[in-house]
């Protein structure tokens, strides 16, 4: 009787350690994908001496508003031909580096040396976007990763190289 305890205390704990390495991985997802569109934002610009927004119909490949999100993965590319998200064409043309399916939305904005920047959606404390003499881009990402109802929420732009993080691996 004493084996089965002890075996039930150690599954319910190598449950519990499971669950957070499977919610921490989707974190990681949204930091390599921050990284892989900032990337491609340095490309575009080295070519085209601004950066693209690709966001001009909201989140891509989804709405954190809809059912599911966070708890599914998403093809990040559909076809090129495919205009089911307005915005597909320009995630194809910015062509960040995906390693397949993902769990968050993402957005990015960009404009030009004295536009405002786009504001977070989330208040970040002590954040504030400086005025910018150069192009500029904003990289937000969110998902209810573990399905619980809190959102998970990342942050980058182009005026300095921190990710911002609120509620890492939710």
């Amino acid at each position: 009787m004493v084996v089965v305890v002890i075996m039930g205390v150690m599954a319910a704990i190598s449950l519990q350690v499971f669950s957070q390495q499977v919610s921490s991985s989707k974190g990681i997802e949204a930091l390599s994908m921050v990284q892989s569109i900032r990337a491609a934002q340095e490309r575009h610009r080295a070519m085209h001496t601004v950066y693209l927004s690709v966001s001009e119909n909201g989140w891509y490949p989804r709405d954190p508003s809809a059912g599911g999100v966070g708890r599914q993965r998403r093809s990040f590319y559909h076809p090129a031909a495919d205009d089911s998200h307005g915005d597909n064409p320009r995630w194809w043309q910015l062509k960040p580096t995906v390693s397949g399916a993902v769990y968050f939305g993402y957005q990015t904005n960009a404009g030009v040396p004295g536009s405002p920047m786009t504001a977070p959606l989330v208040a970040v404390d002590g954040l504030t976007w400086p005025a910018t003499t150069e192009p500029w881009y904003v990289i937000q990402c969110i998902a209810d990763a573990d399905g619980n109802g809190q959102i998970g929420y990342y942050l980058a732009s182009s005026v300095n190289n921190e990710v911002y993080r609120m509620n890492e691996g939710e």
